[in-house]
């Protein structure tokens, strides 16, 4: 009903002789349009980085307390992490704000803005699940270094066997699945996020170029 409502709004003004076609209406008519989808994906993104926070606080007081300090340097993982994170909301919320506001060029702007949007979704899944196995490989490196195991440990096992779940191709056998399955996680996770409103955006453009 909402995008019946927008392209009927556009029609209108499509219909309209171009002189009445004003800056004024075009800005108010993608206004309109983006307090749907647009303000939606803003609001979505700012409960995403609420859960991240709420998610990653804790553990970066467990590793830089517990063990006597001796983890921090995953506590600094999990900090480089949310920088990172920040800088990539930080953008996206730039881009969302600026797609409320239209200039003389309201259908190319638009266009661009969506593309950029995609750009920033496909690299948030990609970086999403290419975390896992390098945030997993650099913490078992860490705890290895601060912990490493007593001299002649290693040929204690390579003699007696050491069990299935001790042995690195295990956890690597393990992590490849588990790769995979966030990635498909992530994929419907962002397309609940942003892609069904990115869709509505597109649709509406394609309205606009058919006037």
């Amino acid at each position: 009903m909402e995008l019946d409502s927008l392209k009927y709004a556009w029609r209108t003004l499509a219909s309209k002789p171009v002189p009445e076609k004003s800056p004024e209406q075009i800005r108010a008519l993608l206004q309109g349009r983006s307090k749907g989808p647009v303000a939606k994906m803003r609001r979505n993104m700012v409960g995403e980085l609420l859960l991240i926070l709420v998610t990653y606080t804790p553990a970066i007081l467990f590793y830089f307390l517990e063990f006597d300090g001796r983890l921090s340097g995953v506590a600094w993982l999990f900090v480089l992490l949310l920088v990172i994170l920040a800088v990539y909301f930080h953008r996206k919320s730039r881009l969302l704000k600026a797609m409320q506001c239209a200039d003389h060029d309201v259908c190319a702007s638009l266009r661009q803005q969506v593309a950029t949007l995609k750009r920033y979704i496909r690299f948030y899944v990609r970086a999403g699940t290419a975390m896992i196995p390098i945030m997993t490989i650099l913490t078992w490196l860490i705890i290895r270094w601060k912990f490493p195991p007593l001299p002649g440990a290693d040929l204690f096992y390579r003699i007696s066997g050491s069990p299935w779940w001790q042995h690195p191709l295990t956890w690597i056998g393990l992590l490849i699945p588990v790769t995979a399955a966030v990635y498909f996680l992530n994929v419907w996770y962002v397309g609940r996020l942003y892609g069904q409103h990115i869709r509505k955006l597109e649709d509406l453009l394609r309205e606009m170029e058919e006037v």
